[in-house]
């Protein structure tokens, strides 16, 4: 990125804003990525934690280690006790097969030219990407890449890479954010990592869309400013408007970002679903000391994509086979992948009902299930919050918890020996997600009992817990919606209540999951009303690309109630700015476009009423066009609400004054980008002289466009050479943005960091 950063331009209007999300400057230390205060340790076999004044007041948000290598094996009556388990990536136990083309593209892109770069691997559920993404690792520690992951401190259990000789012995490096003395962020990092002796870094970061934008961010510019090649592979479920916004921000980094699309295995020239179920078979048969199994044959039902187009559809497939033929059960769960999931789900059962019956464990079965219902919505906790969640939804007696955590570690131990976390939740996450569905009322399956407590355990979660008691509501809300969009019993008996209640824990979901909610089609438009009452009006790092989902869907709805030529416009024009917001800039054009036909005729009809909106748009199809490549177009469209505005202002200052500043600043932009260098200084020498005299009366409302204008002028001079006053400039811009990202972090910490790249 240039020091002329200066942006597309900012869109006027009701739902504008600043962006957000910048993390503070980082540095490296002997391959590991260090947040603030440095802490060296060596000769540690185990993981370290560093306990500072900060860390106790707030907790690390992410870890960052070496990524495991081997593969942790089972016993055959551990696999037989609970087969589910051969099914999690970490064991890896169906040899790797097909996705060479992908693995060429991994490798391609791992070994091309450039200091720093960010693939994100997406597909659906269960297509195989942690495998995909623990074979690739183990082929570049091969071939002697430093190998790293990073994991969230929502996240499931960690990623295993596949055997590739011995592994270096490293610590744990854990990043904590706490605060300085005069409110900013302080971030602090410990451990050791790779050595940095190979040719670069690999970084693999697994469930990207569930991080908050802030900790991702963080994470991709320090991971990738190590002054040698770094590479970061993000794994996702969904690309969509979360990664398009983070592509944005990192564009504006100068950081390269890219996109691998994971397609179905089954449709791999390399392995077809015959194929990868007599793999699965024959490795499940070996681990479960079923020799007979190869004599099962291959399910004719396995020929529907729509139930086994996933590779993990087909290995739960194998896997409850091997299963039923050892213990002589019948094969009629093969209907559906929902009985597939019941049928290894009812396993994990009958193990609880050992478990207890032997006095392995004090639980009964009943709190052992709840235990793991509760576990699946909060994913892994420290003591204290494990503690609390089950307090607050009555999993077990009053007074057990402890014992009760105790117990559950007993089928589903932490994932590290040195973790320190409890409730770990079932895996793989599908079969998580049918488990909760499962164990809910409301469905129609009478295949699998279902427990009248889960009726109401997740609004007891969410909506009964003692404020402050865990921060378990961003991971349940995205396994509820994660579930839902399977089972829509979820969202009729809980999602419905819960947001009707508290229609701002949505937002604590984080903006891919907001989006997955707003896609969900049994979710009332009364609930989605609810939900955008309580949505900040300017941008927002984390939540953006789901309110933008929301946004649309609602503006759907409400373009069908309405023939009101104003309000169609306005809706329109309210989804453009949501849109630009989430850095889709196409969806926000075609928006405007729409607007603007609307607001056109009605100014024309009467332009007392309606002239200020059409200025408006026009203020913001010339940030569209501009973000869209299409100068010539943006500069026309900018010279035209110019000169609306000026008529506009000259006859009541008051109203339309900053209007026009606004309109002047993104003037300036485009008279640069056309090379009109001396009427674009002059343009945002106005803009910046008018938003002083209102930020005399108001410094709040004006502060954050008179930053913008001041960002904007530096960048004018510093074209033309005009250096001392270009710095002076955007050391007021850096000096106002301070001060707002202080107040709203979320808002204007992305502002601030463009400001400060100009400055350097």
């Amino acid at each position: 990125m240039t020091a002329g950063d200066r942006g597309a331009g900012t869109p006027t209007g009701s739902a504008s804003g600043s962006a957000a999300g910048q993390p503070q400057p980082g540095q490296w230390v002997a391959g590991s990525t260090v947040l603030g205060a440095v802490y060296q340790i060596a000769q540690v076999g185990g993981d370290v934690t560093i306990v500072t004044d900060e860390t106790r007041a707030a907790p690390a948000p992410y870890a960052v280690a070496a990524f495991p290598s081997g593969q942790p094996g089972l016993t055959v009556e551990q696999a037989r006790n609970q087969p589910a388990r051969l099914l999690q990536a970490r064991h890896a136990l169906v040899p790797f097969t097909g996705r060479r083309k992908e693995l060429d593209r991994l490798t391609a892109w791992r070994d091309a030219p450039g200091d720093a770069s960010v693939l994100l691997l997406h597909g659906t559920g269960g297509q195989g990407k942690t495998r995909l993404a623990a074979q690739f690792a183990a082929a570049a520690r091969a071939a002697g890449w430093d190998v790293l992951q990073a994991r969230h401190s929502s996240d499931p259990a960690p990623l295993r890479a596949a055997p590739a000789g011995p592994a270096a012995a490293v610590g744990t490096g854990t990043t904590g954010h706490g605060t300085s003395a005069d409110g900013a962020t302080a971030d602090d990092e410990a451990g050791t990592g790779a050595s940095g002796t190979g040719p670069g870094v690999l970084l693999i970061a697994d469930y990207a869309e569930r991080w908050p934008a802030a900790d991702l961010l963080t994470l991709l510019t320090h991971s990738t400013a190590q002054g040698r090649p770094a590479r970061v592979l993000l794994v996702a479920r969904p690309a969509g408007l979360w990664w398009q916004t983070l592509g944005n921000r990192l564009d504006r980094l100068g950081l390269d970002a890219g996109e691998l699309a994971l397609p179905p295995l089954t449709d791999d020239p390399d392995s077809g679903p015959a194929a990868l179920f007599e793999a699965a078979r024959d490795a499940f048969a070996t681990a479960l000391d079923v020799p007979d199994a190869h004599q099962v044959p291959v399910p004719d039902a396995l020929a529907d994509p729509g139930r086994f187009g996933q590779v993990l559809a087909v290995h739960m497939a194998a896997l409850a086979t091997v299963d039923a033929h050892r213990t002589r059960h019948s094969l009629d769960f093969l209907e559906s992948t929902q009985r597939i999931s019941a049928y290894l789900l009812d396993r994990e059962r009958d193990h609880w009902e050992y478990l207890h019956q032997n006095r392995r464990v004090t639980a009964t079965p009943e709190t052992l299930s709840r235990t793991a219902y509760t576990a699946a919505l909060t994913g892994t906790l420290d003591h204290a919050a494990g503690r609390a969640a089950l307090t607050a939804v009555r999993a077990c007696p009053d007074g057990a918890a402890d014992q009760a955590l105790a117990d559950h570690a007993v089928p589903y131990p932490p994932a590290g020996p040195h973790a320190g976390t409890v409730l770990e939740p079932l895996h793989p996450d599908r079969l998580a997600e049918d488990f909760l569905a499962l164990s809910t009322p409301g469905h129609r399956h009478g295949w699998f009992r279902t427990d009248p407590w889960a009726a109401t355990a997740p609004q007891a979660l969410l909506l009964d817990a003692p404020p402050g008691a865990g921060g378990w509501a961003r991971p349940a809300l995205t396994v509820l919606i994660a579930a839902a969009a399977d089972w829509p019993h979820l969202t009729a008996t809980q999602l419905v209540p819960l947001l009707t209640a508290r229609p701002e824990l949505a937002l604590r979901a984080g903006g891919a999951a907001l989006g997955a909610l707003a896609a969900l089609e049994g979710l009332p438009p009364e609930v989605l009303e609810a939900v955008d009452a309580h949505l900040p009006e300017g941008r927002h790092a984390d939540l953006d690309p789901g309110i933008a989902v929301l946004c649309a869907r609602l503006t759907r709805h409400r373009l069908a109630t309405t023939e009101e030529p104003a309000e169609r416009a306005r809706l329109h024009a309210a989804l453009a700015v949501r849109y630009g917001n989430a850095g889709d800039h196409d969806r926000a054009l075609a928006a405007d476009e729409q607007a603007f036909a609307v607001r056109r005729l009605l100014a024309a009809e009467d332009p007392g009423t309606h002239l200020p909106d059409l200025a408006e748009t026009l203020n913001n199809l010339s940030v569209r066009h501009g973000a869209t490549g299409r100068r010539a177009e943006a500069l026309a469209m900018i010279e035209q609400a110019v000169a609306i505005r000026r008529r506009l202002a000259a006859a009541d200052p008051d109203t339309h004054l900053g209007g026009l500043a606004d309109s002047l600043n993104n003037l300036s932009i485009r008279y640069g980008e056309a090379g009109r260098r001396a009427e674009g200084l002059a343009a945002v020498e106005e803009a910046v002289e008018i938003r002083t005299r209102l930020a005399l009366t108001d410094p709040v409302a004006h502060g954050a466009a008179l930053a913008s204008a001041f960002n904007n002028l530096s960048v004018d001079y510093g074209d033309l050479g005009r250096r001392a006053e270009g710095l002076a400039a955007v050391e007021h811009a850096v000096a106002i943005r301070r001060l707002l990202a202080a107040a709203d972090p979320a808002g204007h910490e992305a502002d601030l960091a463009s400001s400060l790249n100009n400055l350097s």
